[in-house]
């Protein structure tokens, strides 16, 4: 039994790495810019429409990396789609190495993701992530696009200094991460506790867990949690309408104020 689990884990792992060796397609102005100047950051080539030569040339690139100039519409016959939208800069890259959630463990504030699917929503979490000073998200490895074209492009460039951890299970994590200190802070609309009024100690690490688009926290997340906190709501008719990324990010404020 032991020796089939062993071998399992080595098959799991063998086709991780050959998921990350396939080259594939990031988009837009700032996704593209910022993996460029990202050292960690393999990249395969680069491609731009002619107006945007002088822009590449400012940040000093061109000699780096194979460059190819198309237009428009050859982006977008390369990228299969019209919908993209690309701003005249794409990139064939390899996805960004994972890290272990031990990189997680001198963190003050981390996020942490509960089947959260949408890449936009995603991407948008990096950008909130980013401004208020967190390093990494977690997310699961099932229910989780991983890194993405649309994912960078609606990351606007955070995916280059926001590390993307997955986990296979999230429970699990949550106890690893409250044996090392973290206090466990999870969002929901029934929460006890006012998101605004959380006293926290300012030396206590603290872990931002957010739930699904649809079904919001899983039960047994919630029970991994050391605070149920919500947002408070002063429409009169009760009007809730806030997706998870703009709640993460007020969330983040919140927490990010009080520490």
């Amino acid at each position: 039994m032991e020796k089939k689990l062993v071998k399992m884990r080595k098959n799991q792992a063998k086709s991780h790495k050959e998921r990350n060796s396939i080259p594939h397609y990031i988009w837009g102005h700032h996704a593209v810019v910022s993996a460029l100047k990202n050292k960690n950051r393999k990249i395969k080539k680069l491609y731009i429409t002619e107006k945007n030569i002088p822009i590449i040339n400012k940040i000093d690139i061109k000699k780096e990396h194979s460059l190819t100039i198309l237009t428009l519409g050859e982006i977008n016959k390369l990228l299969s789609t019209n919908s993209a939208t690309h701003q005249g800069f794409v990139l064939e890259t390899f996805k960004l190495k994972k890290k272990p959630i031990e990189d997680c463990f001198n963190k003050k504030l981390i996020v942490a993701l509960d089947q959260v699917t949408d890449p936009q929503n995603i991407g948008a979490i990096m950008r909130s992530a980013k401004v208020f000073g967190v390093k990494s998200i977690i997310t699961t490895k099932k229910h989780s696009p991983g890194e993405t074209g649309s994912l960078a492009k609606a990351a606007s460039g955070a995916l280059e200094f926001v590390d993307l951890i997955e986990v296979t299970n999230l429970s699990s994590t949550l106890t690893t991460l409250s044996k090392e200190g973290f206090l466990i802070i999870g969002l929901d609309e029934l929460g006890e506790s006012n998101i605004n009024k959380v006293k926290i100690d300012i030396d206590q690490p603290k872990v931002l867990v957010m739930g699904s688009e649809g079904k919001g926290l899983r039960r047994l997340t919630k029970t991994k949690c050391d605070i149920m906190a919500f947002i408070e709501n002063k429409s009169e008719d009760n009007f809730s309408t806030l997706n998870v990324s703009v709640s993460t990010a007020i969330s983040l404020y919140q927490l990010s104020s009080s520490s």
